[in-house]
């Protein structure tokens, strides 16, 4: 046999193990076994603390500017 048959046999036994074990793992990582934490509430997003330099100062409200109209020609 030519090499192209072998390397055609080993390339397409690679593919089924991986396939197998990619079905296997998705498999086992949707099984739930009732150690969820979540309690189905409301959860509560608290914004990260940001620690600034001194004399920076984070503003309390988003910047607004007035765009000038632009004319049209």
């Amino acid at each position: 046999m030519n090499s192209i048959y072998f390397d055609l046999i080993l390339s397409g036994l690679t593919y089924v193990i991986l396939t197998y074990l990619t079905f296997q793992l998705m498999k086992r990582r949707k099984v739930n076994n009732g150690t969820d934490d979540d309690e189905g509430g409301v959860s509560e997003f608290v914004p990260p603390h940001i620690d600034l330099p001194p004399g920076v100062v984070w503003p309390d409200s988003p910047l607004v500017t007035k765009r000038k109209p632009e004319k049209a020609y």
